[in-house]
């Protein structure tokens, strides 16, 4: 029997080549899914150590100690030992260094010995330290220092004097330490250096930068009382893989808990496990969200082996009624029909499941930032050995038709209507089953596990075979029609639609195979518009950089001399949290750059109609004062309750320093005339406040009017527009501000009957808004106050509302930074100033900004953080369903090519037939087929769109989920329409061929 089938396979090659091609694609296609997922779980893990910041991968051990104390020293290090774990040990102490140049200030530098610091370091001049006299410097330290290398230092020890915030010498006698190098760090970024920021730029106390770096005796040499010990155990990249996870965070857990069972009780930091647990979560969103690509994929395979062999074994009913005919057994008979489909089949799976794997090598290639070569063996072989069960019951399960056939019905060789019965209660299951998983991914909370997996792919499959059902009848219906108008090509086509019972399982084929290519850039198109909006949002611009922390006055002044015309550049900073918790977080900006520097996501309301909201018309301009005498002319007309009051004037300096309040002396009934200088304005002075003060705020009566101020013998304001003025804000019933009103020539400011009320008796210029408009997520919610940079309440007006505000996405809001800033009285270090450029901005802008004297800490742009979302777990496993629907239109154009192959052997003789009768070449050969494309065509974006409503809410898209960007419902077309584009040409090209060949057996004698 054996050589019987062989000699079958032989005298059909063409079929077996063709059952051995496409058991081959789907094998290969079954076993991308578990080599995917082990692949992208190598990529994931590797992105994200890449993307880990270096507190995630040192621990961090850290103790003070007396000089001499090596108990830690000596034990430390042996607590750690795993493989691609490294220690560093390090002490330092505090020393105050004289320079011998006379005139030079001295430094209180850090003297560092560190384990290999020499291998870390880059020596400009001279060489490393050997010996314990030698120490090294940084070049700029050199420079401060006004000396070279070989110069002999006294090196003393020294201890901070928080009295006079300054480091002074306390050692009993200076070590004398010569200079033999020069150094600057290779990278000061790296693990090696963990959180010590030995280089920090930013003035201190110690008046100097950098760190003396020596030996371990060269420190103990130091005449000392205390030192500072620390362990880095550093963790090798390399280290942390997806098979080692759990051990990595057993030794760095035990390790933990041993160092700080040590001598001293060090603190012991450790980072690792958030990094872990991000791993973890990239790797399950992995696991997730592949099988929902790769079952449909799956089960279409098996669907294309069913209608491939079912189409082969049509093609032998006469063979196997005649070996009926003879009294072959059904036994035998059963074999030689399956042994011809099953023998090519089991070769093709076993080629297959190598292909497979070099299949999803070169796709990781491709698609994947970082992998590496997966073994065969592993996670493949159960799906493999799943899919080839499969592969061989849709085998003879297509067979079985035809075998159950009575003889004559096998000897007629007319094909067969569809069943009665069978048929319809498959699409009833395949429905029900739908209908089952959708209801559990619905109703259920785990998402897409369980059963709820099929569910997309189910709902694809019902929509097919339910499309095929219900098109088929109006495909005979359209056949009826056109041969009553004597069409015969479209006739033939439309019953070959009809009446064949493998037009319908095509068809089902089709819509699976263009539905699934929809599904695919649906899904990666929303997922990418959605990563696109993230990143925009939380960035605000093209580039961020955060500055040391400055003035805000001093933020917008160096910012808008940095760039003139606004085309580039933005200052930014946040507000302080209000103590209502209820206050969103707010963000300040130079709201007259927003337009053309923030990256803005609303349609609805642009950043133009933005900017202007933020920034109305003001009655006046800023009162701008320098440190002359100021002249007030005050009438005071009533004082009641007034214990040591004064007239104080706040200004706050343009340069940025701390703002000053001058007491003009106590108020004196009638008209006089107050005269100070104003000595912190050298700089000039934005005028803040005029007010009359009392001790702890408490209350008094008093009517006074304001007539003029005047400097340098010139009138600053004559009092005479209520409107250019304003008082506090009253947020509580226990604060009276003063009632204003023009009289005598002036302004008159009055509190009456405050019956124990505290009072803020403050008259401020009408320079900005109050209350000040701000812009609004429209799902923050926002009181009528809100904290302005000195904290003060100031009361707040949403002037226009936007789905995300730039930085604080949907939970936060924007208000004019420089109106803000004048609402402001006292100088408060800005929170987070931040320097926002667009696209335009020139190459050179750290250079500029170091001449602009903003020094930048952080520089981030929009692009490298969009790439490392794009390697996160859920973007990597999307970029599956991309490959699964290639693969799936693939196989569909392999099955049509089968089919149609077989078909053309079949109808060979009935074109003829219809030739000699006279019927055109190209009427004869219409076969329907291109139709059944045109009509999946329709249907398939149908069904992807199905499915998609269906698991959209479902499809994680962030590794964190923040929840704050869920998932659009109609993403951008044209990837769509590509995709859908793509398909059916393929599609519809082989459709065409297929024709062409079928044109071409008519001309054959």
């Amino acid at each position: 029997m054996i050589g019987l089938v062989l000699s079958m396979i032989r005298a059909r090659p063409g079929q077996a080549v063709t059952a051995f091609v496409m058991a081959m694609f789907a094998l290969a296609a079954a076993v991308s899914a578990p080599v995917y997922i082990t692949t992208a779980d190598r990529a994931v893990v590797a992105s994200e150590v890449d993307a880990a910041p270096v507190n995630e991968l040192v621990v961090q051990a850290r103790r003070e100690t007396n000089a001499g104390d090596r108990a830690f020293e000596d034990l430390a290090p042996k607590v750690f030992v795993f493989p691609g774990f490294s220690t560093v040990f390090s002490a330092e102490t505090n020393t105050y260094v004289v320079s011998p140049v006379a005139g030079v200030d001295p430094i209180a530098p850090r003297f560092v010995y560190r384990d290999d610091t020499c291998a870390h370091l880059r020596i400009v001049e001279g060489r490393c330290f050997i010996s314990a006299s030698e120490i090294i410097l940084s070049k700029p330290t050199l420079d401060q220092l006004k000396i070279s290398v070989g110069t002999v230092l006294d090196v003393n020890w020294s201890v901070f004097d928080s009295e006079g915030q300054e480091w002074v010498p306390a050692g009993a006698h200076p070590t004398a330490m010569s200079v033999v190098g020069a150094y600057e760090p290779i990278d000061a970024t790296e693990q090696y250096w963990a959180d010590f920021g030995y280089f920090d730029d930013r003035p201190s106390a110690r008046r100097v930068t950098a760190p003396i770096f020596a030996g371990r005796l060269s420190l103990e040499s130091v005449d000392r009382l205390t030192e500072r010990q620390a362990l880095d155990v550093v963790i090798d990249h390399d280290a942390i893989t997806g098979d080692s996870l759990a051990a990595v965070n057993g030794a760095v857990e035990s390790g933990r808990s041993q160092l700080q069972g040590l001598s001293g009780s060090p603190t012991v930091k450790a980072d690792l496990p958030h990094l872990l647990r991000r791993i973890e979560r990239d790797r399950s969103l992995v696991a997730q969200v592949v099988p929902v690509a790769a079952v449909p994929l799956v089960l279409l395979c098996w669907f294309v082996l069913f209608v491939a062999v079912a189409a082969a074994t049509a093609e032998r009913r006469l063979e196997l009624g005649l070996m009926a005919l003879r009294g072959v057994t059904f036994p035998r008979r059963w074999w030689l029909a399956a042994g011809e489909s099953i023998v090519p089949i089991l070769f093709g799976a076993a080629a297959g499941f190598v292909a497979g794997n070099y299949l999803v090598r070169l796709a990781a290639w491709l698609l994947l930032g970082a992998s590496g070569d997966v073994p065969l063996s592993e996670g493949a072989s159960a799906w493999a050995l799943i899919a080839l069960v499969g592969a061989l019951c849709a085998a003879l399960l297509a067979q079985r038709a035809e075998l159950a056939k009575k003889t004559i019905d096998l000897l007629r060789n007319v094909p067969s209507r569809l069943s009665r019965w069978g048929a319809p209660v498959f699409e009833v299951a395949v429905v029900v089953l739908a209908v089952v998983a959708v209801l559990q991914l619905r109703e259920g909370d785990n998402g897409l596990t369980g059963f709820a997996t099929f569910g997309p792919s189910m709902v694809v499959i019902a929509v097919g075979l339910l499309a095929a059902r219900g098109v088929l009848p109006l495909a005979e219906r359209s056949g009826r029609r056109a041969l009553r108008r004597g069409r015969i090509g479209p006739t033939l086509a439309a019953y070959a639609m009809a009446r064949r019972p493998g037009s319908q399982r095509i068809l089902a084929m089709f819509v699976v195979a263009i539905a699934l290519a929809c599904f695919a850039a649906t899904a990666a198109t929303a997922s990418d518009d959605n990563r696109d909006l993230r990143i925009r949002v939380e960035q605000g611009a093209d580039r961020v950089l955060t500055v040391e922390p400055v003035s805000r006055t001093e933020l917008l002044t160096k910012v808008r001399a940095l760039d003139p015309a606004g085309d580039f550049a933005m200052a930014a900073a946040m507000l302080p949290r209000s103590e209502d918790s209820g206050v969103p977080p707010m963000l300040g900006v130079d709201s007259s750059r927003l337009a053309k520097v923030a990256l803005w996501n609303d349609a609805r309301f642009t950043a133009a109609e933005a900017a202007a909201a933020l920034r109305p018309d003001v009655p006046r301009e800023s009162i701008v004062l320098d440190n002359k005498d100021v002249t007030l002319d005050i009438t005071v007309d009533k004082l009641a309750d007034a214990f040591r009051v004064r007239f104080v004037l706040a200004v706050v300096p343009l340069d940025g320093s701390a703002a000053g309040a001058v007491d003009f002396g106590a108020p004196q009934l009638g008209r006089h005339t107050y005269i100070r200088n104003l000595p912190m304005c050298v700089n000039k002075c934005r005028l803040a406040a005029l007010r009359i003060d009392q001790p702890e705020d408490r209350g008094f009566d008093a009517t006074v009017t304001l007539h003029s101020m005047a400097q340098h013998g010139q009138t600053v304001t004559d009092f005479s527009q209520a409107d250019e003025w304003r008082v506090p804000e009253t947020p509580g019933p226990k604060l009276l501000v003063p009632q204003v009103s023009l009289a005598d020539g002036g302004l008159r400011l009055e509190v009456a009957n405050y019956k124990g009320a505290d009072v803020a008796y403050r008259l401020l210029p009408a320079d900005a808004p109050s209350p000040i408009p701000a812009v609004m997520a429209r799902a923050a919610g926002m009181g009528d106050h809100m904290a302005t940079f000195d904290g003060s309440q100031i009361a707040v007006q949403v002037a226009g509302e936007v789905a995300q505000v730039p930085r604080l996405g949907p939970r936060g809001g924007i208000v004019d930074l420089e109106y803000a800033e004048r609402l402001s009285t006292e100088r408060v270090d800005t929170i987070t100033p931040q320097v926002w450029l667009n696209a335009n901005a020139p190459a050179d802008i750290l250079g500029r900004m170091q001449d602009q004297g903003l020094k930048v800490m952080t520089d981030r742009r929009i692009g490298p953080l969009r790439d490392a979302l794009d390697e996160q777990g859920p973007a990597v496993a999307l970029r599956f369903h991309e490959l699964a629907a290639g693969l799936a239109v693939i196989l569909a154009g392999g099955a049509l090519w089968l089919v149609t192959a077989l078909d053309r052997q079949r109808r060979r003789g009935e074109l003829r037939a219809l030739r000699a009768q006279g019927v055109a070449r190209r009427d004869a050969s219409a076969n329907g087929y291109l139709a059944l494309v045109g009509t999946a065509a329709v249907i398939g974006p149908f069904a992807a769109l199905a499915s998609w409503l269906l698991v959209r809410e479902h499809l994680p898209v962030f590794t964190d989920d923040p929840g704050s960007f869920p998932v659009p419902i109609w993403p951008s077309p044209l990837p769509v329409a590509v995709a859908w584009a793509v398909a059916v040409l393929i599609l519809a090209g082989l459709a065409l061929l297929a024709g062409a060949r079928l044109r071409a057996a008519t001309r054959q004698r």
